[in-house]
């Protein structure tokens, strides 16, 4: 595959083409084939294994709390403090991260064939972690439906240049930008710090990041594109009581968080609960954003995005093995997920070896350090232009040659930039 190219068919089509532009030969390819590739048991989830996990990540949790209530019981205070404050919080957050992607399988139906047990779960998974399952589910199944779509995918979309630039008072372009291309590293890790911290609730209250036409209905401002509101633009009217239901469990975990703080304390329910959950928060932000952002991955226009264009500029990363196992590989089969998100967790590393072949060139995974990873991304992905010389040697346009130039303008490239 060294001299493919995508072909793709009008806008929506899920057709590309493996070809060969010295030889003119073309192979169409599409997600049947791809399918076809993946044993067909890939695709089928086990309510009891699927349940079993949800047991394995609590257990996880109430293991690393009963070991910390009985250590600290014979350490000094300041020990004590640590293991409260950070070490328990750290590993803790772990652990509920995990629930959490369970939760996430269930809203994608690959946590069993049987919707009712499929959606208690993940409303009360999620709903304990303060995300409202039906809101989220709603726009994250936009997202799987136009991911890397600059106009209708719904998580971090882009600015181009031109929008870039009048951010900082450039309006002419970017000939005068030479003097402010890189942020000092203080600044951009105050830049990931915010990012980290508030990142996960600031999307939920504002839809940040997402594309200009992600929404079905149109804005009627700031205040109306939260995930917390009913009648919000992000939903279909026909939504608005499964949205309101994702907000009354959020307000029962509230009224059960304040029940246990008043019988065991709300320090206790700060160090056990809130600072995990902010763990949490932290890990959901880094896992979809370093799926999506990479100097190596395309943003299309729509003129030029399809499914499995859109699909193929994702990146599995490898986060190590004690991650791999607790986050249920969502960080390292995320390319399988997003052309087959109904694949449960535990056949998803089998079905992505059975399409490694099949793509080739088009598989894209990085084994860099989650952490360097991130620092990449906020350093080099700040803004998105075409570039045909990038496109020419990533293979991801039209393989007719007199339709090259054309082509090439809809795929975009990160480039860097100051926050």
């Amino acid at each position: 595959m060294g001299n493919a190219h995508l072909v793709t068919e009008p806008s929506h089509s899920r057709v590309i083409g493996m070809a060969d532009i010295e030889n003119n030969r073309t192979t169409s390819i599409d997600i049947k084939i791809i399918r076809d590739h993946i044993p067909a048991h890939c695709f089928q989830p086990s309510t009891l294994r699927s349940i079993a996990f949800v047991l394995h990540d609590l257990s996880f949790y109430f293991a690393f709390l009963a070991g910390t209530l009985y250590i600290i019981n014979y350490v000094d205070s300041w020990t004590c403090f640590v293991l409260c404050y950070v070490i328990f919080p750290y590993l803790a957050g772990i652990c509920l991260t995990g629930l959490w992607v369970l939760g996430h399988e269930a809203g994608h139906g690959a946590f069993s064939n049987n919707n009712a047990v499929a959606t208690s779960v993940g409303f009360l998974i999620h709903s304990a972690m303060m995300s409202p399952y039906f809101a989220w589910k709603s726009s994250h199944a936009r997202h799987h439906q136009h991911m890397n779509n600059l106009s209708t995918d719904p998580n971090y979309v882009p600015p181009l240049y031109k929008e870039y630039g009048r951010v900082f008072g450039n309006h002419t372009g970017r000939s005068d930008w030479d003097d402010m291309m890189e942020d000092a590293p203080i600044v951009v890790f105050l830049r990931i710090l915010l990012q980290q911290l508030i990142g996960w609730p600031w999307y939920l209250l504002s839809h940040i990041t997402a594309g200009s036409n992600s929404s079905p209905r149109k804005s009627r401002g700031w205040w109306d594109n939260s995930h917390f509101l009913p009648n919000s633009s992000l939903f279909r009217t026909d939504e608005f009581w499964k949205i309101l239901a994702s907000d009354a469990g959020i307000l029962a975990m509230c009224a059960a968080l304040y029940i246990l703080g008043q019988n065991f304390g709300f320090v206790f329910i700060f160090w056990t609960y809130v600072l995990p959950l902010i763990w949490v928060n932290h890990w959901i932000v880094m896992i979809t954003y370093l799926h999506h952002t990479s100097p190596s991955l395309p943003k299309y226009t729509p003129e030029s995005w399809t499914y499995l264009r859109g699909a193929f500029a994702t990146v599995d990363r490898d986060p190590g093995f004690v991650l791999r196992h607790m986050f249920h590989h969502i960080i390292d089969t995320h390319v399988v997920h997003h052309l087959f998100p109904r694949i449960p967790h535990y056949h998803s590393q089998e079905a992505t070896e059975a399409i490694k072949p099949l793509l080739g060139a088009y598989y894209h995974v990085d084994r860099i350090s989650l952490w360097r990873a991130l620092w990449i991304a906020f350093t080099e992905c700040q803004w998105v232009e075409p570039d045909s010389d990038k496109t020419v040697k990533a293979n991801v346009y039209n393989s007719r040659p007199d339709t090259l130039e054309a082509d090439a303008r809809g795929v975009l490239w990160y480039r860097p930039g100051c926050s």
